[in-house]
């Protein structure tokens, strides 16, 4: 069954597995999982239809409880009796639902910037429209594949301008690697189109239930100048959880402190799940 999972593996010891969020693939935890091998093993996976290919099989669900599932496969087929999850943004309702469904597994959880109940990200909603209409969505696409070659769209509020403080890194390494990586080849567009229309926002609205059935111990570490999640709100929501362990705020970072602040955000990771 490893044949199906798009994982990088690398490192040694206790097991970590890096759930990564939407527009993303596995590579946007490269810089923290470079800190975290030195003590334990990472399985740096990419979600289904966020792969180098973008395919996605006939069938699939897409909702966060079918990524969900797919992750304790994958965590069965490789027989991991027991883990660490660090995950971001989408991929952090993923590992919720995980932690929830299956306690006796997962060790440690480790939130950036991830969904908040009741909370909904900027554009967001409108993208999911935009994307999901039935008989649009082809011009849709190529009309925001247009948009995104553009450095002032990448810049703006409707682009990635959220995602860092220092705006001047969306160009260069991120740009290839989260921007042309997806509107340079159609079939990778189309699974992250479906990634992104899949996803089902009621869920979100009920992690606070979810919550409540987590048991292991969860740290978040979020940048402080977020707009896409508020740190305000995701205080608001660590207070709530009965098994938070702690909340970190990473300075002079926004949607991606993992990109933007690197070392300490691996810091505060190592720190708790040490």
């Amino acid at each position: 069954m490893r044949e199906h999972f798009d994982v990088a593996i690398t490192g040694r010891g206790p097991p970590i597995l890096f759930l990564h969020g939407w527009p993303f693939h596995r590579a946007t935890f490269r810089h923290i999982v470079a800190f975290l091998e030195q003590d334990f093993t990472c399985f740096n996976f990419n979600a289904l239809g966020m792969a180098h290919d973008g395919w996605i099989p006939d069938g699939a669900g897409m909702d966060f409880a079918d990524h969900a599932r797919r992750v304790i496969a994958f965590a069965d087929a490789f027989e991991l009796p027991a883990f660490h999850i660090v995950a971001h943004d989408t991929g952090g309702t993923v590992a919720r639902l995980v932690a929830a469904h299956r306690p006796d597994r997962v060790e440690k959880l480790v939130l950036l910037n991830t969904e908040i109940p009741g909370h909904r990200p900027p554009f967001i909603p409108a993208y999911q429209r935009l994307f999901g209409h039935r008989w649009a969505h082809r011009w849709n696409g190529a009309v925001f594949r247009g948009l995104a070659r553009s450095r002032f769209y990448r810049r703006s509020a409707l682009g990635y301008g959220g995602c860092f403080h220092d705006k001047a890194l969306i160009e260069g390494d991120f740009k290839a690697l989260f921007v042309d990586h997806f509107i340079d080849h159609p079939q990778r567009f189309e699974g992250m189109r479906r990634y992104l229309v899949g996803l089902d926002f009621s869920v979100i609205d009920r992690l606070g239930e979810v919550h409540g059935a987590v048991r292991c111990p969860v740290q978040f570490i979020w940048g402080a100048n977020d707009v896409t999640f508020p740190m305000a709100l995701g205080r608001e929501m660590a207070a709530s959880m009965p098994t938070c362990a702690g909340f970190a705020a990473v300075e002079a970072s926004c949607f991606l402190p993992h990109e933007e602040r690197a070392a300490t955000v691996a810091r505060h990771a190592a720190r708790f799940l040490a």
